[in-house]
């Protein structure tokens, strides 16, 4: 009997052992594809990208605030920001960065309550990819960027570019190394996976502590974090984005 007792306690633990792995193993899954690698021509990138998008200052939004992607099909390459709480009549500059995470309270390190860019920046690290009026260069759309709504803010953006035009735009010289663009080399690829989009943009009625630091792109203002989110790579567009039209 005590023999018995303890197969029945070994066999439960095996089972709910087995149990937990098939469960983490179905919601790492999910609807994300977790593995690419970078390919020097850019051959790597294919389907769609989404983030969620969440504030960067708590002290400005608390929730979501709004869903983004990018969606390469042949030489076609869409984005998509749909911002459901954003900054009234505000025009906003938002991109694709080098950085891997979103800015965290830790970064605001002369605790003023607010991750200002100079605190923001060692974090999202430089823009590669701006979404504003044209995708097929990071110059050419800067007065592109979407502006929000006289109610919430919100807006939607949706840009469609050559991916070829984009990519070899990426590869030319920097014209200027000092700026906070930033080229591929050569034989370097782009991996969207992973990489964040970062919303800047603050209407100018909000209170800003003087300690709100900017640099040579405008005011603070002008160049604070409002939203970010890590792009994956998915098997569909987020619903929000698919049934939306400009």
């Amino acid at each position: 009997m005590r023999l018995n007792s303890s197969v029945l306690l070994l066999l439960s633990v095996s089972l709910l052992a087995s149990c937990g792995k098939k469960s983490s193993s179905s919601s790492s899954n999910g609807n994300e594809i977790q593995n690419e690698t970078a390919m020097a021509d850019g051959s790597n990138i294919q389907g769609i990208y989404s983030a969620t998008l969440l504030p960067v200052n708590n002290n400005i939004h608390m929730l979501k605030v709004g869903t983004a992607a990018l969606q390469r099909d042949g030489d076609v390459f869409n984005a998509f920001v749909k911002l459901k709480y954003g900054q009234r009549t505000t025009t906003l500059k938002q991109g694709i960065y080098t950085g891997t995470r979103c800015p965290e309270p830790s970064d605001d390190t002369n605790k003023d309550a607010y991750i200002d860019i100079k605190e923001a920046l060692p974090v999202i690290g430089k823009m590669i990819l701006p979404l504003d009026g044209s995708l097929d260069s990071q110059l050419d759309g800067v007065s592109g960027y979407p502006t929000g709504d006289t109610n919430l803010g919100g807006y939607f953006y949706k840009s469609s570019g050559s991916f070829a035009r984009m990519f070899a735009d990426l590869k030319a010289p920097d014209t200027n190394p000092d700026d906070n663009l930033v080229k591929l080399g050569a034989d370097e690829g782009l991996s969207l996976q992973g990489k964040i989009i970062v919303l800047h943009g603050i209407n100018e009625r909000v209170f800003l502590p003087p300690t709100a630091a900017s640099n040579s792109e405008g005011s603070p203002y002008k160049t604070m974090p409002v939203a970010c989110g890590v792009l994956k790579k998915v098997n569909a567009l987020p619903e929000e984005l698919a049934t939306t039209t400009p």
